[in-house]
């Protein structure tokens, strides 16, 4: 097959523009620290990083629930914290008040103390989140939870969240564990102890006071539930963290330029199109010396 000088031409021409577009294509590389942009700069690479986005942004939204979720619950442990001090407060003045040497004047005056106890314990039973949700409230979040007697309103169901593809977990503590179905009516019996004191009633009071004891610890069960829901929301915190470490320098080996490799491929490239623009001057050359 005869070779033309136009057909020597045309192909070292052809080699010179492929030699240029392969520099073109490294220095870019170079420049934006991108290898692959578009689906055509490579098609596996590209939809990999796709899928690898798609699961950091899930996980990165899991995350924000996990976070707003811990958060209300430190809000819900600080209401619960309020509350059990304020019924340990009210038992030591029970304790004080069955003494004989105490007069009907001076049960009156721990009896005005209480009273104002179990106002604080109300206050934070019906405390509320940023949002406006009551922190105690179950999933009927919209309602005040306690009514001016301290009865609960609010529903015994606990919210729960996804914390990753699988599991779940409960991320509220609802009121109803402080109320007879987990042991005693908590508010109402601060409610009862600060009418027997006020009213000197002694027996009443006596009787209280295992009540209160137990309600101690009803309320420490409450914080105990808040407290192992926070440290599993913890953990999901951490997990998701390195989740999305581990996407990101994925996505990152996917579609990012390696800077050494691209510099040596950029050299090479360069060397290449120096030797195509070389022998198409030389072909050039030639053909000229010939026709003339």
């Amino acid at each position: 097959m005869r070779i033309t000088g136009n057909r020597l031409i045309e192909q070292a021409a052809a080699a010179t523009t492929n030699n240029q577009n392969a520099v073109g294509t490294v220095t870019n590389q170079l420049t934006s620290g991108l290898r692959v942009t578009t689906p055509s700069d490579d098609p596996a690479a590209w939809l990999a990083a796709q899928r690898a986005k798609l699961h950091k942004a899930l996980s990165q939204g899991t995350g924000a629930a996990i976070a707003a979720s811990r958060d209300q619950l430190d809000q819900v442990d600080s209401a619960l914290t309020t509350i059990g001090e304020t019924v340990a407060s009210v038992r030591t003045l029970a304790v004080q008040g069955v003494s004989e040497t105490y007069t009907a004047g001076a049960r009156a005056e721990l009896g005005t103390q209480v009273q104002a106890l179990f106002q604080a314990a109300l206050s934070a039973a019906n405390a509320q989140a940023p949002s406006g949700e009551y922190l105690l409230a179950g999933t009927a979040s919209t309602t005040e939870p306690f009514d001016a007697t301290g009865a609960y309103k609010g529903n015994a169901t606990a919210r729960t969240i996804a914390t990753d593809e699988h599991g779940t977990q409960t991320v509220t503590v609802a009121g109803s564990s402080l109320t007879a179905t987990a042991g005693v009516d908590v508010l109402p019996l601060l409610a009862k102890v600060a009418t027997a004191l006020s009213t000197n009633d002694i027996p009443t009071l006596q009787a209280s006071l295992t009540d209160l004891d137990a309600a101690v610890k009803q309320v420490s069960a409450a914080r105990g539930q808040a407290g192992t829901a926070m440290t599993v929301l913890d953990d999901a915190t951490t997990a998701h963290g390195a989740l999305e470490t581990n996407l990101t320098a994925q996505i990152s080996k996917l579609v990012e330029t390696d800077t050494v490799g691209a510099a040596s491929e950029l050299a090479r490239a360069s060397q290449a199109l120096d030797v195509s623009r070389t022998v198409s001057s030389h072909i050039v050359s030639l053909l000229s010396t010939t026709t003339g």
